[in-house]
């Protein structure tokens, strides 16, 4: 009888450990095999930031927001679709600011881009409208890295100008 009772045990035994295998393996269905890489925004090139401003423009809630740079740093901002659409180009400075704002009217979290050597803290276009906060700090904090990067560009041109620093062998087109 000792026999039988540990050859059940051991039966047993496998078959809760399938059992929970089986049960494990299924918790895992729905999610992505593989996670989408995190990349630092200080890391990236202007080229990642527009792309990465163009993810939260198609993920945070509302009207899908799009974003490209252009020559010159001219970040061109497009908000809806059809006849609603709006559209604003700004050449952005190094005098400029992106800041979360919320927005009681709307109850919005609205990302405003400020130019403090013309009128110091009133907005003068909004880059993003969201009800989510994560939302607008990001894509704050992707266009203040624009406007760094955008600047230290505009520097190394006028050096370049005066003969300091060597062209450049390549030049990234960002747009799509």
């Amino acid at each position: 009888m000792s026999w039988r009772d540990g050859a059940w045990r051991d039966s047993a035994c496998v078959l809760v450990t399938l059992a929970f295998a089986a049960l494990l393996g299924s918790c895992s269905e729905g999610y992505p095999g593989e996670d989408r890489p995190l990349v630092s925004p200080f890391d990236m090139s202007n080229a990642e930031r527009v792309a990465e401003l163009n993810v939260v423009g198609r993920d945070s809630p509302g009207p899908r927001w799009r974003y490209a740079l252009r020559e010159g740093c001219t970040l061109e901002v497009e908000q809806g679709g059809g006849k609603d659409k709006r559209r604003v180009a700004v050449t952005l400075k190094r005098s400029m600011d992106a800041e979360v704002v919320f927005d009681d009217a709307t109850k919005t979290y609205d990302v405003a881009l400020i130019d403090r050597s013309v009128d110091a803290g009133t907005p003068f276009a909004t880059l993003l409208k969201t009800d989510k906060w994560t939302y607008a700090t990001q894509g704050s904090l992707l266009v203040d890295l624009l406007i760094r990067d955008c600047a230290a560009g505009s520097t190394a041109r006028r050096l370049q100008m005066t003969g300091t620093l060597p062209p450049p062998r390549s030049v990234i087109n960002v747009s799509r």
